[in-house]
């Protein structure tokens, strides 16, 4: 039996495991540089929109600079619910996220170029990169990708080199 409860766990674990890497079931987590936009029901005067410090911080109305990092957007409605119900009797509110963008820096092996493309979300970034939906993207992160191959002078003027033997033919049996 104790054998029995061991395998289920590992196999639970592994399970819960590869789910969260696959990024299912997973809340976004608030970092530096997101948006933050915080509406009280009925108080307009404290609508504030914020963006969260590199320390991970934001300065509210009535709270102060308050510390939103680590938190997910659950945990921090019911901090700030918590934290404003000293001020306000039962506070309502409401927090819109405009998360931080994803860079996706191609390099075009074909032309020689560089590209930084910003996406502003997980399945756009997933198309610019051509990653494996299997793989984690995150917000914030930059990820690099290379597009194309590189140009293969023979490849790309093939034509020109048919063209020109087949000129040089007809000129030779001209002239002879």
């Amino acid at each position: 039996m104790k054998r029995f409860i061991a395998v289920f766990l590992i196999i639970l674990h592994s399970f819960v495991i590869s789910h969260s890497a696959l990024g299912i079931e997973r809340e976004y987590v608030l970092g530096p540089y997101d948006m933050l936009e915080v509406e009280i029901i009925n108080h307009p005067e404290l609508k504030t929109k914020q963006t969260v410090t590199p320390d991970g911080q934001a300065s509210l109305p009535l709270l102060g600079v308050v510390s939103v990092e680590g938190k997910t957007l659950k945990g921090l409605h019911d901090f700030l619910t918590t934290n404003y119900a000293a001020y306000i009797e039962k506070p309502q509110l409401t927090i819109n996220l405009t998360p931080k963008p994803i860079y996706v820096i191609q390099y075009d092996l074909r032309k020689d170029t560089w590209e930084v493309k910003k996406a502003t979300s997980i399945d756009e970034a997933k198309a610019l990169t051509g990653i494996e939906p299997t793989l984690a993207i995150e917000h914030g992160n930059v990820y690099k990708v290379s597009m194309g191959k590189k140009a293969d002078w023979l490849e790309d003027n093939w034509y020109k080199v048919i063209t020109a033997t087949a000129v040089m033919a007809g000129i030779y049996s001209t002239l002879k």
